[in-house]
């Protein structure tokens, strides 16, 4: 915040729900998409074939199990090593202590999802791919055989594409901590050339959403990724969750927000400020230090753990205060704030976080979520 600005109270945007049920943004707020599609994305339903798919593909130890269980299972890095291979189709239902609702498709990297055309097999190509949002394919740079593993990325894409054209594709360097800077850069250059030289040859370069992202379980890396990919399952709800943040970080000269899906460590939304890798992993330490603190410290209710978070957390680091306040049983606010005379006092922080909170639950609400 800059010196002599003022601090001023957060509002919120205001919806209301007209008698026909479309929604009715105040003038100057941005309109919340609500078709059905979208708009059911994250319900719980008995069914979990409604529930929208993530795909996760790749060549035989890329390290795909191991990044669904240090992110969904809290598994450590370390213990990872000792995963046996997946030899399988191994659906995950994402919505245990989770805000996030969706399953998530664990494939084994023998399978190539091409083949499956030809083939009498329970999981057809068509039910695969026809529900999907997102495919990430892993890729481990390290290895020799990533000719081959683009190869299985080009041919998945066309299937895939034929069948669902508004799947969007994440694409992970993945155990990018063994290899330097440097030659991130230059293997991502490397793949994005090579497979956009194959989508040009199959003249689908421009019907294909693509994303290169260099990952490793070891950092926070991985979580930063899944949380872009699990963002594109919220679309409809991420302009407002936005317009909020935006608002709560300049009424209380806050340097940047997030608000974390709590057991994932996933952030589903922040403000429109730069995003920066030291920030968000400063945020996710007070997450992992908040949360081991909590299963000393934790009590029970009625029978049934109350939770780790249930209560306002503020850790100061010289200058640096970061904060953390849970918005409902899932989700939580957490934001850094640089210590200034004219910060805001506490009083007013609470304040504004209540109103963020109440804007929060508004657009959830409309949202049915």
């Amino acid at each position: 915040m800059q010196q002599g600005q003022e601090v001023g109270k957060l509002e919120v945007p205001e919806w209301s729900i007209a008698v026909d049920g479309a929604l009715k943004p105040e003038p100057g707020s941005r309109q919340l998409s609500t078709s059905p599609s979208s708009a059911s994305l994250l319900t719980n339903t008995s069914n979990c074939n409604n529930k929208p798919k993530i795909l996760l593909m790749g060549l035989s130890k890329a390290g795909k199990t191991s990044i669904r269980n240090v992110i969904f299972h809290k598994m450590s890095a370390n213990e990872t090593q000792f995963l046996d291979p997946t030899h399988k189709i191994d659906k995950i239902d994402i919505s245990n202590k989770s805000f996030l609702d969706f399953q998530l498709w664990d494939f084994p990297g023998k399978l190539d999802i091409s083949h499956l055309r030809d083939k009498e097999d329970t999981f057809t190509i068509e039910k695969i791919f026809v529900e999907a949002r997102v495919l990430i394919f892993v890729i481990d740079p390290v290895e020799e055989k990533h000719g081959i593993a683009i190869d299985r990325l080009h041919s998945t894409m066309i299937e895939a594409n034929k069948i669902n054209s508004k799947m969007k594709f994440e694409v992970f360097i993945h155990k990018s901590d063994s290899i330097n800077e440097d030659k991130k850069i230059d293997n991502i250059r490397e793949m994005t050339h090579r497979i956009n030289r194959k989508l040009m040859a199959a003249g689908i370069q421009d019907k294909i959403h693509i994303s290169f992202r260099t990952t490793s379980i070891y950092d926070h890396s991985i979580f930063e990724a899944m949380s872009i990919v699990c963002q594109q399952l919220l679309e409809n709800v991420l302009p407002p969750f936005e317009n909020i943040l935006n608002a709560f970080v300049s009424s209380n000269g806050m340097e940047k927000a997030f608000i974390f899906d709590l057991h994932p460590k996933i952030f589903i939304a922040t403000d429109s400020s730069t995003f920066d890798m030291p920030t968000y992993e400063l945020c996710c330490d007070m997450l992992d230090l908040i949360a081991d603190m909590g299963c000393i410290y934790q009590d029970y209710e009625g029978g049934e753990e109350r939770g780790v978070f249930s209560t306002c957390s503020v850790i100061k680091l010289n200058d640096t205060f970061l904060h953390l306040k849970q918005i409902n049983r899932h989700l939580a606010l957490v934001c850094i704030q640089m210590q200034q005379d004219n910060a805001c006092n506490q009083g007013i922080l609470d304040y504004n976080f209540q109103q963020l909170k109440r804007g929060i639950q508004e657009v959830l609400k409309v949202a049915n979520l």
